[in-house]
């Protein structure tokens, strides 16, 4: 890995604190895509900033068909196991 890095307690009250910003912001950036996709495909002017929605398709697969298809052992056989790194976080109280 490298050298040996030294976590401190403002380290982990800092990303505590940056984690409940971006709880915030996703969930308010969520409510706000919600709005732009009801009034639809435009271009939307603000006073610093242009907003242009534009609906497009994509081909995706169709997980459900795809193991009727294949079967669960076909899928099992063609599954790789990925590290990924999870943080869970809780208040401290005090």
């Amino acid at each position: 890995m490298g050298k040996k890095v030294v976590i401190t307690e403002a380290m982990v009250d800092e990303l505590a604190q940056v984690r409940d910003q971006l709880s915030a912001l996703n969930a308010r950036e969520a409510h706000l895509k919600k709005l732009f996709r009801e009034a639809g495909a435009a271009i939307y002017r603000g006073r610093h900033h242009q907003i242009e929605v534009v609906f497009t398709s994509r081909p995706q697969l169709d997980m459900d068909a795809t193991r009727a298809a294949l079967g669960e052992e076909w899928i099992r056989n063609h599954t790789k196991t990925v590290e990924v790194m999870n943080l869970r976080q809780m208040e401290l109280v005090l």
